[in-house]
């Protein structure tokens, strides 16, 4: 039944009587419409429509109001509808409804005002007078209302236009909101943003709208609008203004009266400016919500007007009007004008295929026409792609405008399909139209990607999907165009159509058939592979290919493989399973020859195994192991044997044959193997027993006992095998079966007697049985009643006769008398045969073990002796055994002697029929009981089932299916299937032909032998010849080199352009491509034109060049030819740019076409330079080309109309030059081109409105350009600042107010580059409005509605004013920090960087300018406006959403801050408390996918925070933060080979100097090293390694920074007690290296061992050493500007080296294996030998301080002496070296100023700490010095000055230096010579009041040292200072001088004894000092009374005695702490020393 009439169905039952009917009609009737049913429009049904609806509310209860409304809406719109309503009268329709208007609902309201609103406006409409219009209330079906951006929304009313409600339109997004948003976001742009235009450019337009109206202007206007209108405005004007578009599409169709080229190509052009300003208006560096309106609204006349008005005839042309209030309505939608357009080109192609002269063969289109039509429609495709993605074919199309573009696209697919299919037929027909054949392939690109984006769509059309199936089969597609087949065919495995399921099905097995016939093809190729275990996989995939190839060498090769090389190969179980698959699938081959030849092959190796040679007998026997397979050898007997085949059954029969003979031919291993496969195939192999074949007669014989036996056959199996003999149809068979049996029957015990063992009987018996159904269905039983229980009692009953045997069987009871009563067992029996015609019953029988119960009781009932009793019950247990034989067949067929028991059964009861037949079906179905199954017969009864040859040879007593009729091992052949249809045979013709010639051959060799259907046609080779790009430009090209008209030579020119669109996608060699003779077109670019038709041929030639350069890819040399001919050395076709005229009586349209060729030459070039940007061009090669151009473009005139287009084009040409990386430009042509740039800018500028901006663009990059390389080459100011004049200036200005956000940006940035410059600042700030260019730079960036590439611009002229202040520049400062702070800079800021960290995937929302629904009620508002006055309806301009900040406008902003932080009073404490730099902090790790952007922010964010990490603040603050440092440590890694871009290298020195400067805070440092040891370290200081490494001197030195404040840092590391933490300095020296593979050698670890010299490191530590090193001895030995100047670098390098060395012990042991102390003690000498060349220290004392020798020789001095510190071997090197000469020489330059004097006393302090070498040193004497004289020297100076509060460094370390050389007695004795102690002393003297401090300290320490020699005691106690020693010196003092005391007591007691003051010291000391004072005076007076009794009785006349008695008291009444017990032992031991006598 049709939709209609269902329709009608519904609609009539919308008036039924009963409520429930009606309301589910109208449920039905709504979703049919909803689901895209159509109502018919005619009258009849929908007058019933509509009296139903209107009928609905009549009721009491109205239900489903709203779709009754809904429905009723949408009738009366419809024509029918509208006319009914009239007929009805709309004043009573309105009336009625407004009666029932109280009953209307809630949620119908909305619907029932539209209702009324829509009648009202019918009858508005209709009426003859002008009355007021109602509110209209249209529903919005977008989603753009909803933000904010756009309030008004999408209409606004007019400016003069009144707003009453009776006059405006009201877009109310609250009213009747219905949105689809999932169509909403399916549509990527539906409409483009709308243009504002001003009166020039309106008049512009309106002029080329006439001009294309004129049939002679055609052509000139659309080279106009190409050129340069589309260059100057914006492409969407064209779709905001269609009238272009319709005509151009009117002279594409042919009704203009020329030939369609212009047009097509102006359509090409639009398409593509579509395309790219989509791209624009995705950019996050364009996209912005500013409106940009001209400012030129006059009529500027520059000379356009008036050549457009010539060229458009009219005198008086059109003037502008305001446009009027629809016309926003009228702009097309971008999808709606791509399938338009698609649709009216593939309508022309579509005729010109169809209308060919069948003369002449001309079509409509041309070479060229056709050329532009195919890439029209493909870019048309790309644009409909790019603006409607997949998805739109999931969504609901509620809208009208979606409906349309869902019916278009399909229209479209159609009529694409309908061309694909006309070219394709159109070819085939006649194979030299390759331009066809060209065409199809281009469709099919176009085809595939339409059909891919509606792959989704609920039904694709039919015929494209045909026409892609028809591609899919080329065979051309897949071998040249590789990857389009692989998306055609995802294409169509995904589109949603039914109808190609059977498609799909045949294609997968074509692809199987290529498969195989590639394996096929290599598998003959490659002999080799054969003796591999692996060639039996190809043998499987090439099978198939067997039937196709049908080679008996083939098949031959194979079986050699199978039968005879598998025996050589080591092959595993899984390997010989693949091998009999292979042999099956050959055996039950669809083909008869195959078949035969192997069972043939077979037979022959089982012979030549059985038969052979007996040497190699045990060899050959494993090449049966392919036949020791069950299914081997059953598909032998079961389809070999009994084949229709004769030569495949006699094989066969020769295969058993000879099996059933190798008993005693095989050996024990063999035979065993094979009988094991062959015993389960024998049930097979009886049923061909006869007496008449060999075969047969075999069998039989082998079923003999002592044959059987011999071959290992049980007795069972030969019973059960003559049992089947029984059943054979051969009777002399069954006789011999029948005699074997009775004779093997003869058992006394055992019925029946000896004499009626016959086999007569037994044979009559069984003959007189008639087939009858087995009782194997469940429709057989004759109850349904289940009784379980009962079976098992009965069970129980039977069991007690019998008992278990040793084997675990039931035998009888041996007893006398029976336990069972007979009649009991009798009617036991009987019950239980009836109960087991239950089938249910059957699986409860066998699990009681009812099978082995009744077998019992059948052999119990056939023995003698109980046969008498038990007559009946034997017939029952068969009757038993009968109903269960099938289910129990295989437990059946294990019992031995069941066969001879139903035997005995029938021999027992011949006469019983019935008994013989339930026997007899046992023993059959038994017998085979193995491949015995069940099937459904016709009746849907179970019946058995067996093989065919088991049921066609043998009788069988019941009725028997037969199965395996063919083997199952056949696999379905599907090639006759394929080749039933021609596209089929061919795709496989041409992929044999390919498989076995190969792809580089295939067009060349010749096809190879082949059966007939393999055969290539030439049809076949014509098509792949066309497809092939290599081959068709080859042939093209020949045409090229032979033509000899204009007219050849334009053809086989288009021919080349066409099929250079299909070389990227093909896969031809791009080498062989490049090798073409390309070199023939250099004659017509060497040779001028002579006439205009050498004009046009010469621009077809570059048409093509383009084409070439456009689409070939630049690889394998493909653009050498054009380097050749266009900027190559030789080239003549440049030389046409200078001239105008290229031959005599030149016309004006001749003039023309030249200039049209120059256009062409400068395109060529300009791709000339893009491309060899890659390469390798000369700059002077550059310059020259750019002079050339320069000379064009001073002789064009800018206002001339003609050379507009050249003009634009020599301008981006000249563009791309300049931005080129080859462009080295001398000064001159600098300046020149400056000049002409500037000259060109302020022409193009003068123009009204969009025109120029193209020129404008290219202008102001090309200034650009020039001002970055004068800043480069630093060329004077004075040389062009005369160039920019005001125009100039002014141009630039007014360009940073354009239009175009890439315009804006460019003119901002050259305005950046002037502002550099203070000559330009007049010119500037006379240009600008604002009073000054911070103003004006401040205000575009705060502007937040502005695209970022212009607020980035903006920053980057910020950036430049704030460059240029310095300490005099307050007024400059000032300003511009007033313009920050007014136009809220920081807030900005803020705002831009956390939306930048913050930023997540941004997608453009290119809302509609104008509502959808306003779209589709176009003429219900032009209606509107007719009849109520002006109707205003404006397009929205902004965009939803601000688009985040990019990685650009972050780097400008960063460096904006950078140079603005540098002002001295820039608020950076404020900014730091607002956040500032807290977010550029994070900006310092921010990362993307592209690397430049990374790179770019990454040093932009470190360079402007460490511009302010001067200021403790910010420091404090980013130190703080933990998890930014965090990620910047992440950054921080090793850069690979790939990452030494100047952006990646910039982006880590400037991370590695910022970490630097964080780490002077305590808190930067604990989170680093954490952060160090919790990441992998080695990455870090892998990169510091590379840093010091890289030729680069920024990276080295930021790394050398770096590393100093980390090993700094590490000093500063302390634990909680405030001791050293020494855990940093362990880490970094147990860090290993990145290049040390873990292998201990000779050359690692040299830091710890002494090695080679060319060691490699085992620790970072020691890596980074060496390089420090190597970058020491480079800068000291090389550069040597360190030793007479100022050397920054080599500072850099020493200090960070004293750093490393100064932590780092494992450091300072590689530096002394690298050998670094003779270095460094060169370097001593140098600096010692230039501080000779200035005289002697004193005359340089004024200018010590700043003299670079003297801060030279500080830093040596400094890396010695960290180079010393803790490192034994160091020092012993230095002695050994000899440093203390060039110390004692360089002593006086030493004391020169207080750092030097502080650096060698350091030095010499660390030098002699415990190094017995070191003292030797200091006390060496160089011209009469020693250093350690020196010291002394020192000492004494500083003692000798006046106190100070705090002794200076230089003495305590002068002290502590002189104490440690103490121990060496010449250094003692140099010391003891001096005035050193006694300065001291006396300095001790002097500060008696104040106090010494450290210094008496170490002066004590000093003269403790020496006392310890006698020497040393005896020159202490000499010492005077007017008074006596050491009684004058302070309390303080006195108390440390007291171990010095005890030493001297020991050497000097005589002296002691007489000195009253020192025994008065000891006593005094004991009596008052502390513990330590106490155990010094105890020691000294022990000393003193040891071994002397003078000495005692003097200690004791002087109190000592006492002293130590009352001293002893006193500390052992004290704590007893360590010091104590010390002091005690010693005073006991003293005291007991002194009571002594």
């Amino acid at each position: 039944m049709a939709s209609t009439e269902i329709l009608s169905i519904y609609i009539k039952k919308l008036s039924h009587p009963l409520k429930e009917i009606r309301e589910r009609s109208l449920q039905l009737l709504t979703a049919k419409l909803r689901l895209g049913w159509e109502l018919d429009d005619e009258l009849s049904g929908t007058r019933e429509l509509l009296e139903a609806l209107l009928a609905w509310f009549l009721t009491p209860q109205p239900s489903l109001q709203s779709e009754a409304l809904e429905l009723l809406l949408k009738t009366i719109k419809t024509k029918a509808g509208t006319y009914i309503v009239r007929e009805f009268g709309i004043p009573t329709i309105l009336s009625n409804l407004s009666k029932v208007k109280h009953k209307i609902a809630a949620d119908a309201s909305e619907v029932y005002e539209d209702v009324l609103e829509t009648l009202r406006f019918i009858n508005t409409v209709e009426s003859d007078c002008n009355v007021a219009i109602p509110r209209l209330t249209i529903p919005d079906l977008t989603s753009s209302e909803s933000d904010g951006g756009s309030s008004s929304g999408y209409y606004n009313l007019g400016p003069n236009f009144p707003s009453s409600k009776e006059t405006s339109v009201s877009n109310d997004s609250d009213i009747n909101r219905q949105k689809n948003t999932n169509a909403a976001d399916s549509i990527k742009i539906l409409l483009f943003p709308w243009v504002d235009l001003c009166q020039s450019d309106k008049k512009t337009l309106l002029l080329v709208e006439d001009a294309l109206r004129l049939l002679k202007s055609t052509r000139r206007c659309c080279r106009f609008i190409r050129d340069v209108f589309l260059r100057d405005f914006p492409p969407e004007i064209f779709l905001n203004r269609p009238e272009i578009i319709k005509s151009l599409l009117t002279i594409s169709d042919g009704n203009h009266g020329r030939r369609p080229e212009e047009a097509l190509f102006v359509l090409l052009y639009i398409t593509r400016a579509l395309r790219a300003r989509l791209l624009q208006l995705s950019s996050l560096d364009f996209v912005h919500e500013a409106n940009k309106i001209s400012d030129e609204h006059k009529d500027i006349d520059d000379g356009v007007h008036l050549e457009l008005q010539e060229i458009a005839g009219e005198s008086h042309p059109r003037t502008p009007l305001e446009e009027d209030g629809l016309a926003t309505l009228r702009q097309m939608p971008a999808p709606v004008y791509a399938l338009d357009t698609i649709h009216a080109v593939l309508s022309i192609m579509a005729r010109s295929v169809v209308l060919v002269d069948a003369v002449d063969k001309t079509e409509i289109l041309d070479m060229k026409e056709l050329n532009t039509c195919l890439c029209l429609v493909d870019s048309l495709i790309g644009l409909l792609l790019d603006c409607i993605n997949s998805s739109f074919w999931n969504t609901d199309h509620v809208s009208k405008v979606h409906r349309d573009i869902s019916h278009k696209s399909c229209m479209v697919m159609r009529l694409l399909g309908d061309l694909l299919l006309k070219y394709r037929k159109s070819f085939f027909d006649d194979p030299d139209r390759t331009h066809h054949r060209l065409a199809w392939l281009r469709l099919v690109l176009c085809a595939d990607k339409l059909l891919h984006w509606a792959q989704d769509s609920a039904l694709p059309p039919t015929t494209l999907i045909t026409a892609m199936q028809l591609a899919q089969l080329d065979p051309a597609i897949e071998l040249f165009y590789p990857e389009l087949s692989k998306n055609i065919e995802a294409v169509l495995q995904n589109t949603r159509t039914a109808v190609n399921q059977e498609y799909k099905s045949k294609y997968r097995e074509l692809k199987k058939l290529f498969s195989s016939m590639d394996e096929a093809v290599q598998f003959v190729k490659n002999k080799k592979s054969h003796n591999t275990k692996t060639i039996l996989t190809r043998i499987k995939q090439s099978l198939p290919a067997l039937e196709l190839f049908q080679n008996e060498n083939f098949l031959y090769e194979i079986a050699d493989i199978l039968l005879k090389k598998t025996k050589d190969l080591d092959m595993n179980e899984s390997d010989w399973s693949v091998a009999r698959s292979l042999g099956l699938n050959l055996m039950a081959h669809n083909l008869e020859w195959v078949q035969t030849t192997f069972y043939k092959l077979l037979a022959e190796m089982v012979k030549s195994v059985l038969v052979g040679d007996d040497n190699f007998q045990s060899d050959n026997e494993k090449c049966l192991t392919l036949l020791y397979d069950v299914g081997i050898l059953t598909e032998i007997c079961c389809h070999g044997l009994s084949s229709k085949v004769k030569e495949v059954e006699e094989s066969a029969s020769d295969i058993m044959l000879y099996l059933l003979r190798g008993r005693l031919i095989l050996s024990e291993s063999c035979w065993w193997r094979l009988l094991a496969s062959l015993l389960p195939v024998l049930p097979l192999l009886h049923v061909y027993a006869a007496h008449e074949t060999q075969l047969g007669k075999a069998v039989c014989k082998s079923l003999e006992r002592d044959i059987a036996e011999c071959m290992g056959v049980s007795i069972a199996e030969v019973t059960f095998g003559l049992v089947r003999l029984l059943y054979v149809r051969c009777v002399a068979v069954q006789l011999d079966a029948a005699h074997t049996l009775c004779k093997w029957l003869d058992d006394d015990r055992f019925l029946p007697p000896k004499e009626s063992l016959r086999a007569d009987i037994l044979l009559s018996a069984l003959r007189r049985v008639k087939p009858q159904e087995f009782n194997v269905d469940y429709s057989s039983s004759p109850s349904k009643l289940v009784q379980t229980g009962g079976l098992v009692q009965i069970l129980d009953v039977l069991k007690q006769d019998i008992i278990l045997d040793e084997q675990g069987e039931f035998v009888a009871r041996r007893t006398m008398q029976p336990t069972l009563e007979p009649s009991l067992r009798r009617s036991t029996l009987q019950q239980l045969a009836v109960m087991m015609r239950q089938q249910d019953l059957h699986n409860t029988f066998i699990q009681c073990d009812g099978v082995r119960v009744i077998v019992a009781t059948l052999r119990m009932s056939l023995m003698v002796d109980d046969y008498l009793a038990f007559p009946e019950c034997a017939i029952s247990c068969v009757s038993v055994l009968n109903s269960i034989c099938f289910v129990s067949r295989h437990e059946l067929s294990k019992i031995p002697d069941l066969p001879s028991l139903l035997i005995r059964v029938i021999l027992v009861f011949p006469a019983n029929d019935m008994s013989v037949l339930m026997t007899s079906q046992i023993l059959a179905l038994v017998s085979w009981a193995g491949f015995a199954l069940q099937e459904l017969d016709s009746s849907r009864h179970r019946i058995p089932a067996l093989p065919q040859c088991i049921a066609q040879r043998t009788t069988l007593p019941f009725s028997v299916h037969s199965y395996w009729n063919t083997s199952p091992n056949a696999e379905h052949s599907y090639v006759e299937w394929l080749l039933a249809e021609e596209e089929w045979r061919a795709a496989i013709r041409v992929r044999w032909w390919c498989a076995h010639s190969g792809n580089t051959k295939l067009l060349t060799a010749a096809p190879p032998a082949a059966p007939l259907a393999l055969r290539p046609t030439p049809r076949d080779l014509a098509a792949l010849r066309a497809a092939c790009p290599l081959f068709s430009c080859t042939k093209a090209l020949l045409a090229l080199q032979n033509a000899t008209t204009h007219r050849q030579v334009i053809d086989a020119l288009h021919v080349l352009e066409s099929y250079v669109y299909l070389v990227p996608l093909s896969n031809i060699s791009k080498k062989e491509f490049s090798s073409l003779p390309w070199q023939h077109s250099k004659r017509f670019l060497n040779s001028p034109p002579a006439s205009s038709r050498d004009t046009i041929l010469l621009c077809s030639l570059l048409q093509f060049v383009i084409a070439y350069m456009d689409n070939v890819p630049h690889c394998d040399g493909t653009m050498s030819w054009i380097k050749s001919s266009f900027i190559g050395s030789d080239v003549n076709i440049i030389s046409l740019l200078s001239r105008d005229e290229l031959y005599p009586q030149q016309t004006i349209q001749e003039t023309i076409e030249v200039t049209q060729l120059h256009i062409h030459i400068v395109k060529v070039l300009l791709r000339c330079v893009v491309i060899f940007e890659r390469g390798d061009y000369g700059s002077q090669r550059l310059e020259s080309l750019l002079k050339i151009l320069l000379a064009c473009l001073d002789r064009i005139g800018l206002k001339n109309f003609h050379m507009l287009g050249y003009l634009n084009e020599l301008m981006r040409c000249i563009r791309y030059v300049l931005n080129s990386r080859y462009c080295k430009l001398s000064e001159d042509t600098l300046i020149e081109c400056v000049r002409l740039v500037t000259r060109t800018l302020s022409g193009c500028a003068s123009g009204g409105g969009c025109k120029g901006q193209a020129c404008r663009l290219d202008a102001i990059l090309s200034l650009l350009a020039l001002l970055r390389m004068i800043h480069e080459e630093a060329i004077p100011v004075q040389r062009w600042s005369e160039l920019f004049n005001s125009d100039a200036v002014s141009g630039v200005v007014k360009s940073a107010s354009g239009a175009r956000a890439d315009l804006r940006a460019a003119a901002l940035h050259v305005i950046a580059a002037l502002a550099y410059y203070a000559q330009m600042q007049p010119h500037l700030l006379q240009a600008i409005q604002e009073s000054s260019l911070s103003e004006f730079a401040t205000q575009v960036f705060s502007n937040r509605r502005e695209a970022n590439a212009v607020r980035a611009a903006a920053a980057a002229l910020l950036t430049a004013i704030a460059s240029r202040a310095s300490a005099r520049s307050d007024v400059l400062e000032a300003d511009v920090l007033e313009q920050l702070n007014d136009n809220h800079f920081v807030e900005n800021c803020l705002e831009i960087l956390i939306d930048f960290c913050n930023a997540k995937e941004y997608k453009p929302s290119f809302q509609p300018n104008v509502s959808v629904s306003l779209l589709e009620r176009r003429s219900e508002l032009e209606v509107r406006a007719q009849k109520g006055g002006d109707v205003h309806v404006s397009a929205s301009h902004g965009l939803v959403g601000r688009p985040p900040p990019t990685a650009s406008f972050v780097t400008s902003l960063a460096d904006a801050l950078h140079n603005i932080s540098a002002f001295t009073n820039c608020p950076v404490q404020q900014w730091n408390e607002r956040g500032l730099y807290r977010l550029l902090f994070r900006c310092s790790s921010w990362c993307c996918e592209e690397l430049h952007d990374t790179y770019q922010v990454r040093a932009a964010s470190c360079r402007a925070l460490l511009a302010v990490t001067s200021h403790k603040c910010v420091r404090v603050s980013l130190a703080s933060t933990k998890d930014c440092l965090h990620n910047l440590l992440k950054t921080l890694t090793a850069f690979h080979e790939d990452d030494v871009e100047r952006d990646c290298l910039e982006s880590r020195a400037q991370g590695l100097s910022l970490l630097a400067s964080l780490l002077g805070e305590r808190a930067a440092i604990d989170s680093v090293w954490q952060l160090l040891r919790d990441i992998p370290a080695t990455d870090f200081f892998h990169l510091l390694l590379q840093c010091l490494e890289s030729d680069e001197d920024e990276l080295q030195d930021a790394a050398l920074y770096c590393l100093t404040q980390l090993a700094q840092s590490m000093t500063l590391k302390k634990h909680v007690d405030k001791s050293k933490d020494e855990t940093c300095s362990e880490f970094y020296d147990n860090l290993k290296s990145p290049f040390w593979d873990g292998v201990q050698s000779q050359r690692v670890g040299a830091g710890d061992n002494a090695g080679s010299p060319d060691c490699q490191p085992e620790y970072m530590a020691e890596e980074i050493c060496k390089s420090l090193l190597n970058l020491y001895q480079k800068l000291s030995m090389e550069n040597k500007k360190h030793q007479s100047g100022e050397d920054e670098r080599w500072v850099r390098v020493c200090s960070c080296l004293a750093a490393v060395c100064a932590v780092s012990a494992r450091s300072r042991r590689y530096s002394v294996h690298r050998r670094a102390g003779p270095a460094l003690l060169a370097s001593l000498q140098a600096a010692r030998d230039h501080l000779a060349v200035h005289g002697k220290p004193a005359d340089a004392i004024r200018n010590a301080n700043n003299n670079p020798v003297l801060r030279t020789l500080y830093w040596v001095l400094t890396v010695i002496d960290c180079l010393m510190v803790e490192c034994p071997a160091a020092k012993e090197s230095f002695a050994d070296e000899n440093i203390a000469i060039s110390l004692s020489r360089l002593w006086p330059w030493c004391m020169m100023t207080e750092q030097l004097r502080q650096t060698v006393v350091h030095l010499l302090y660390t030098f002699s700490n415990n190094c017995p070498k070191a003292w030797g040193a200091l006390c060496s004497c160089v011209c009469g010095r020693t250093l350690l004289g020196e010291l002394c020297a020192l000492v004494a100076r500083e003692a000798a000055l006046p106190a100070r509060p705090r002794p200076p460094p230089v003495l305590l370390m002068a002290l502590h230096t002189l104490r440690r050389a103490a121990p060496h007695h010449h250094c003692r004795a140099i010391i003891l010579k001096s005035d050193a102690l006694v300065s001291m002393h006396r300095l001790c003297i002097r500060a008696r009041v104040r106090g010494v401090g450290a210094s008496g300290v170490a002066w004590a320490r000093l003269c403790e040292s020496v006392a310890r020699h006698a020497e040393g005691a005896a020159a202490l106690l000499a010492m005077k200072a007017g008074t006596a020693f050491p009684v004058a010196l302070p309390a303080p003092t006195r108390a440390l001088l007291l171990p010095a005391i005890a030493h001297a007591a020991h050497h000097h007691r005589q002296t002691f004894l007489q000195s009253p003051d020192l025994l008065e010291l000891l006593c005094d000391t004991l009596l008052a000092g502390d513990t330590a004072e106490i155990v010094s005076a105890a020691r000294a007076i022990w000393a003193l009374a040891a071994n002397n009794h003078k000495a005692k009785l003097a200690l004791r006349s002087a109190g000592a005695a006492a002293a130590v008695h009352s001293t002893l008291q006193r500390l052992q009444r004290t704590s007893r702490d360590a010091d104590t017990q010390r002091a005690l032992q010693l005073l006991m031991y003293t005291n007991t020393v002194l009571q002594t006598p």
